[in-house]
């Protein structure tokens, strides 16, 4: 029986892993292309690295809102089957995060302008919310 639990546990761990590495990999991947992009003197890069990587954390954290309960019901959804109760929570869902990720914008925003010029914030977050397909090179 312990050896099942532990064996169990461990599996659950390793399929785990890829769904954090891959979220992982999509923030690692915006932050990359912006600073490419960007192309900044290295001297505002230093400066706007961190404030950039906690955007991207942040921006992430608030799309996780909707993307938890859409996950949940994600079979009901595909099969057409979901119920009134389950439409409203994501509809709320969606709604809650949506909003979350306009004040995340608009916080970093006015961080970004510290340190960069307005047509320079413009651009950084025009790229940092590039489409992952665009910055894969797949688009």
């Amino acid at each position: 029986m312990k050896k099942f639990i532990i064996t169990t546990l461990a599996t659950a761990i390793l399929l785990a892993m890829p769904i954090a590495i891959n979220a992982q990999s999509k923030v690692e991947k915006r932050y990359a292309y912006t600073l490419k992009n960007l192309k900044l003197d290295k001297a505002t890069e230093t400066k706007f690295a961190p404030i950039l990587k906690a955007y991207l954390k942040e921006k992430k954290e608030a799309g996780d809102i909707y993307d938890d309960v859409k996950d949940k019901y994600k079979s009901a959804v595909q099969a057409g089957t979901i119920t009134d109760k389950q439409a409203t929570l994501l509809l709320d869902a969606k709604i809650k995060s949506e909003v979350k990720e306009l004040e995340v914008r608009k916080k970093y925003t006015d961080e970004f302008m510290k340190v960069l010029k307005p047509k320079k914030v413009y651009y950084a977050l025009d790229l940092a919310n590039e489409k992952i397909s665009k910055i894969d090179g797949r688009e």
